[in-house]
């Protein structure tokens, strides 16, 4: 099963998502802040990585680089309040896969994740 680390520091947030993801049959880790993340990320190992830009103990750039180095092929998405040009292309510069703002519409996260289980090889079926 594909590991999603979703880590945002707004609970309303972070549990919406959360439940979208594990309805889409991932496994589900959340954190809410960067150290909760970087420890949680050291224990399981996922493959992707839901990142909200501003977490309370660091931003997410600063975290974006600091897991790129432990594991060059995670795959990151971006999850912002903040639509501007420069945040989405602050993400793409630094290999974001994709970007989200919030609101998170849970369509879209759909789409998003049917998109991960194609690039894992896995079933694109949902269990919705």
């Amino acid at each position: 099963m594909i590991k999603i680390l979703l880590c945002d520091d707004e609970t309303f947030a972070r549990d919406a998502m959360a439940k979208i993801i594990k309805r889409n049959g991932f496994d589900v880790l959340v954190a809410s802040n960067a150290e909760e993340c970087i420890d949680l990320f050291k224990k399981q190992n996922p493959e992707v990585l839901f990142l909200d830009v501003m977490l309370p103990d660091l931003d997410g750039d600063n975290l974006h680089r600091y897991l790129k180095e432990i594991k060059k092929d995670l795959n990151i998405y971006y999850v912002t309040g903040s639509d501007t040009i420069f945040t989405k292309q602050n993400a793409e510069s630094l290999g974001a896969k994709g970007y989200l703002v919030k609101p998170v519409d849970m369509q879209t996260l759909s789409k998003v994740l049917d998109d991960i289980k194609r690039q894992f090889g896995t079933s694109s079926e949902s269990n919705n």
